[in-house]
């Protein structure tokens, strides 16, 4: 039972590490950003001192700390999971920013290619947290605790969450850049396409397991 679990927690860990490196080839592509990751990305441009991947942290220690309002008496504490796991989500987001640093698309159908390329390995990566069914991103534990709190559907409630993120996104780049950078048709397209995407992985791994629950008990 102990060795089974291990193996799960390791394939979450390989879930959250092929994620980062999804988003980075997303951002790569030069059509945008995926939602969650947006607000991070434009930050890291408007203060390009500090990485996109130490920005993330943040966003999700904000996450983290929006499930603790919300849920209060309710929050459990193997919820705090998180931290560690947004700690491996930054540092590999830094780490394939670093490894792809030389690439920049030569036209609109490389970039169209890339940008397929990284819906597909995001959505691989979030396939693989789903099965291994131990702990949730801080994103989706949001909308989790959102959900459980209020009633309402998850699916409608992630993308009203997808869309809000965007929102911030962009008036964080228009306060601090004064135009919108980051939120474009690949944002678009991640938003869309990577829900199916993941749905078609986890049917080939052999289904999902039952969700986790808000505050991170399965």
């Amino acid at each position: 039972m102990k060795q089974h679990l291990a193996l799960r927690w390791c394939l979450l860990a390989i879930g959250i590490v092929v994620m980062a490196a999804g988003i980075v080839i997303v951002t790569k592509s030069a059509t945008g950003n995926t939602p969650i990751s947006s607000t991070g990305y434009v930050l890291s441009v408007a203060f390009p001192n500090v990485s996109y991947g130490v920005f993330m942290f943040f966003w999700n220690i904000l996450l983290l700390i929006g499930q603790m309002i919300i849920l209060r008496r309710r929050f459990q504490l193997l919820a705090l999971l998180q931290i560690p796991i947004s700690v491996l989500f930054s540092l590999s987001i830094d780490g394939f920013a670093s490894l792809l640093s030389w690439f920049a698309p030569a036209n609109y159908a490389e970039s169209l290619g890339m940008l397929a390329l990284g819906i597909i390995t995001l959505a691989a990566g979030v396939s693989l947290t789903v099965v291994a069914n131990v702990a949730m991103n801080c994103g989706e534990a949001l909308v989790a605790a959102i959900t459980s709190k209020t009633g309402w559907n998850f699916g409608h409630t992630k993308v009203g969450f997808d869309i809000s993120c965007v929102i911030i996104a962009c008036a964080v780049s228009l306060v601090t850049m004064g135009n919108v950078t980051g939120v474009r048709e690949g944002t678009v397209a991640a938003a869309v396409l990577t829900g199916f995407v993941v749905n078609f992985f986890v049917r080939k791994m052999g289904g999902a397991r039952p969700p986790l629950k808000a505050g991170g008990k399965a």
